[in-house]
């Protein structure tokens, strides 16, 4: 009994983390053209996840909204009508592989934003050359493919391949994918990662690098799990106003 209410707690947590999820990218204006998802894995049903429906607005995402996506892509609730069935095939291909891949991943954040993805453009990794930078060192990775409209399982087991046991994953020519151990990890390294790209694409190829063991003693603080949470804290704190509870 114990494990079934604490279940249900959890479950009640990560749902209202990808609401708020949801809506801290829809304030940077990010999603308002239809692009972009928030997943988090069921705790029971762990091989499905939680994703907003499509056509829902992201700054109108409440939990009613979200679809639990079962292993074969389709609704494991059931569908109640064709317009809550609703499921992003580019999002089922982009995080089933990676959920299946990454046992310890309750969340993957992926969205096009401004600076991420030009910044996605050059097919590298982000350089030490910001405090927000420092969260990813050694811990990134590039997917150097051609594939960006990803509607195909077979193109998401190559993204979670390279992605590797990484936090975050530069699409090439199409933008930033982070992952984590829970909601608020995957959207608060996703917003540092926003950051350290708009430093990127400002200053260009002459900024200055910190030293590895610089980049990796501001690593041991910024780049540790719960960093992301505490972001994701602040961010709600700051665009929300607190908790999106109820939405």
């Amino acid at each position: 009994m114990n494990a079934e209410v604490d279940l249900e707690a959890e479950r009640a947590r990560r749902l209202d983390e990808v609401v708020a999820g949801y809506r801290i990218f829809a304030g940077y204006g990010w999603g308002d053209d239809g692009a972009g998802h928030i997943s988090a894995r069921d705790p029971e049903h762990t091989d499905s996840f939680w994703l907003l429906r499509y056509g829902v607005a992201f700054d109108r995402a409440t939990i009613a909204d979200l679809v639990l996506v079962g292993p074969d892509g389709t609704d494991a609730l059931g569908p109640t009508d064709a317009d809550a069935a609703a499921i992003n095939p580019a999002a089922f291909c982009i995080h089933a592989p990676i959920h299946r891949a990454r046992p310890d991943v309750v969340s993957v954040a992926h969205t096009h934003t401004g600076y991420g993805t030009p910044f996605a453009a050059l097919v590298r990794q982000i350089r030490a050359i910001s405090q927000e930078a420092c969260a990813f060192h050694h811990d990134q990775a590039v997917f150097d493919g051609d594939e960006l409209d990803i509607t195909d399982l077979d193109v998401g087991a190559r993204l979670a391949s390279a992605l590797g046991p990484y936090r975050l994953l530069i699409l090439a020519n199409h933008g930033l994918l982070t992952v984590g151990a829970s909601v608020g990890q995957a959207v608060g390294f996703f917003v540092l990662a926003e950051r350290a790209a708009e430093v990127e694409v400002k200053v260009g190829v002459s900024a200055r690098v910190v030293s590895d063991d610089a980049a990796a003693l501001v690593y041991r603080s910024v780049g540790v799990p719960s960093n992301g949470d505490d972001v994701f804290t602040w961010l709600r704190r700051s665009r929300l106003g607190g908790t999106v509870a109820g939405y």
